[in-house]
Formats: structure tokens, sequence, C-alpha cells
């Protein structure tokens, strides 16, 4: 397509944003002049705002092209994302850790004519933020508000020629915080949850020389914990509930409905000791169901005193499964039943968030210790009383049907079809 512009005849600036200043004592005068012939600095404003836009320009086509994203364990892990993750999906802590995006990079142009030694990578606040090269970090004053991204190996491709066409691999620990790759707290002014701009910048330095520019998002803030975590014992199992300080309460019609938050996915379980464990744990720890001395397992409270549940690392996968104790429970439930324990062995239980990220809560441990027990049923207490019939079936005695039980139910039986014919 063809692009016109509108030009200014006479001195024109470029103030601290990168926009057009004229002298007070000058009129801009209009006229039209193709893309092709515009002066060096308007030119390569309008080329990085296009590149911005994803439009393309005589020269300069789509810069991000095939993107990608694999390793994060959301993808294997139960109630997480199956297959890839989407492009436009936001960064969770845990896709932070070993998550990496590839792009393929389309270079045809360069901003203005100049000549490119190296082609390099930023991040920048928002989608112009790494056009001006003062805001660079690093900056002789004030707040950078673009950073370059720090990986190793570096991502510098040297003396590019026009046109090519390469991969790249970032990790997403790099695309939230450029400069150290923290995953928890940025370093970057754009805290825990914002959108960064992966910029491609023509160098030799000097503004304007932005080529491309391609959002991502990024939600690192944990979710609230549970709270007012209870458990009661069953058969085999624990039966918890829990409160949600993030839960949106409505009244209507004298009733009262609690909504999760939006962006909450749901709750697990954890229990101590893992369910199907022995009295050991792996690393040779005693588990909350220990006693000292004897090695005896009891139902109090005093059992539960050594568990280390509070201190797990909910982002440490392998440990994470090995704990739990239940599937992904929706976000609206308060109530749930932890599944695989042993009757007579003491728990301790605990609850976790987990919002839309992928992104989990601390552990809320319950303040009560639970055994579960055996529960004899109505069947069970028949048997042991020497009860012979089945389920489902009537005990009566071999023999003639006949005397007054006979006529009694006859009678009853002609009632009854007599009621059934009035009502028809």
């Amino acid at each position: 397509m063809t692009i016109r512009v509108t030009s200014w005849q006479g001195a024109v600036r470029a103030d601290a944003h990168g926009t057009a200043v004229f002298p007070d004592d000058r009129a801009p005068r209009a006229k039209e002049r193709p893309l092709l012939l515009l002066p060096g600095m308007l030119r390569r404003q309008l080329l990085v705002a296009l590149a911005v836009l994803g439009l393309s320009t005589p020269g300069l086509g789509q810069i991000f092209t095939n993107i990608s994203r694999s390793g994060s364990p959301r993808t294997t892990d139960p109630g997480g994302v199956q297959g890839a993750l989407n492009t436009t999906s936001p960064i969770g802590r845990r896709d932070c850790e070993g998550e990496e995006w590839t792009f393929t990079i389309n270079y045809s142009a360069n901003p203005g004519g100049m000549l490119t030694t190296s082609l390099q990578y930023f991040i920048g606040a928002d989608a112009m933020a790494c056009s001006m090269a003062n805001a660079r970090a690093p900056v002789v004053s004030g707040t950078p508000r673009c950073w370059p991204i720090r990986q190793t190996p570096s991502l510098t491709f040297t003396n590019p020629t026009t046109p090519l066409s390469y991969t790249i691999r970032i990790q997403s620990r790099y695309l939230i915080d450029p400069e150290g790759g923290n995953c928890e707290t940025p370093g970057t002014t754009q805290g825990t949850s914002n959108t960064n701009y992966l910029s491609v910048l023509a160098f030799p330095p000097s503004d304007m020389n932005v080529i491309g520019t391609y959002p991502i998002s990024y939600d690192v803030t944990p979710p609230d914990a549970p709270t007012d975590v209870i458990a009661g014992p069953g058969e085999g199992v624990a039966v918890v509930s829990w409160s949600y300080p993030g839960s949106l309460s409505t009244s209507k019609d004298g009733g009262t409905t609690t909504a999760a938050p939006p962006d909450l996915q749901g709750y697990w379980l954890l229990c101590d000791p893992p369910p199907n464990s022995s009295t050991l744990t792996d690393g040779g720890v005693r588990d909350a169901a220990v006693l000292d001395g004897d090695d005896e397992e009891d139902g109090s409270d005093a059992t539960c005193a050594s568990s280390t549940l509070a201190t797990v690392d909910v982002n440490d996968s392998a440990v994470f499964a090995r704990y739990r104790c239940s599937d992904l429970i929706g976000a609206t439930a308060t109530r749930a039943v932890a599944q695989g324990l042993v009757n007579g062995r003491s728990y301790r239980i605990a609850v976790v968030a987990q919002d839309l990220a992928g992104n989990r809560s601390t552990v809320s441990v319950a303040g009560n210790c639970v055994t579960p027990v055996p529960i004899t049923d109505f069947w069970e207490s028949y048997r042991a009383a020497g009860g012979q019939a089945r389920p489902g079936a009537c005990a009566v005695r071999a023999g003639r049907v006949g005397g007054a039980g006979a006529w009694m139910g006859l009678a009853l039986g002609v009632a009854l079809l007599a009621r059934r014919r009035r009502t028809r």
C-alpha cells in the first residue's frame, strides 16, 4: 500500500517524548510527501509507530512471527493447562521457572536508512518506552523505562544483512525481569503483574531505532491464602472446610450467595504424612503420625506437632505432587474431601488456592489434626449381630403361606386396587 503523511517546511525538533515541536514564530505549512522522502526523524517515528501497530510499510514487514512457548510445568500438572499455553495468556510464577518463548525475527529494513551493526533486545514499560535513548537503562537521571535483556548467551545479532529471518529463544524469567530474571520480585518498575513489551533495536544507539515490539503479559502475584481451615475424620478420608477472603458475597431474596473472584481457578488439599506414604518420609524424617519412643500411631493432636506442611514449596511440582491429596477443586467450593488416607493414622491437612495464571497461595494449615477411623454402618452392625439377609432382599421364612397374616395382606391389596381405580 502507498502511505503519505503531512510534513512541514521549517525547523522542527522533538521533545522528550518524541513529539514534533514547531517554533512559535513559524506556522506549519502542509505539503504531501511520499513516505520514502520524509526527513529521517519523522520517517523513523512513523516506522516505529507502524511496527508497534503491526502494519507493513515499504521495506518493513511483520517483525515477530511463529511465536510459541514451551516448558511450563502447568502443561503437565493435574488441573493445569492441557497442551501448549496461549501466547496471549500471562506468564505465571510457575511458568517463569522453566518456560521458554520462541520468536522468529524478520528483519528487512533499517529505521531511517541508518547503518546497523547489531540487533539487540530490550524490555519496555510500554510500546514506545524504548524509542528514546535517554529512557534506556542505565540512565543518567530519572527512572529507566526500558531495560536490556541480560540472558546468557546474549541475544545480540551482529552485522545483520537485509532481508533476513532467524529464531531466538528467550526464557520467561527474562521477559518478566530482563536484567535479573527474578520470578518473584522483578527488578523493573513494572511490579508483579503487568504487560512488558519485547523490543528489537537496531544499533548503534540512537533515538527512534526500534524496529518492532511484542506485548508480553505476566502475573506472578500469588492469590490470597484460604482461611478458617477445619478438618474432620471419615473412613479413609478427611472432610475439610475453609473460607476464602477474596470471595464476593451478594444478598438476594433474603439469602446470601458467595462468588469466587474472577481470576481464581480453584483449590488443592495437601496432607502430611503424604497419601500412601510409609511411617518415614523419603528424607528419613518422621512424619506427623509417628510418636516418639515406640513408633506407634495415635489420633492425638500431639502427633502432628512436627508437621512441616506450612513450609512446603508450592512452586516445586514434585514436592507439591507428593503431598497433594485431592484433584483440583472448583473455585466456588468451600468444602472437599482429602483422599487416600489410612485409618488410625493422624494427619495434618492444608488448603492452597490457585489462580488462572497458575500462581499458588501460601499453605493454610488446619489448626487441628484429624485421624480417619472405620465407620460401622447398619449392614456391618447387622452382620455382626448374626443377620443373614442380603441388602435389597426381604428376610422371610420358607413355608406355607396362610393364616391371619395372609388374609391381612390380601385385604390390603384389595384396598389399594380399589383406591387406584377411584383416582383414574
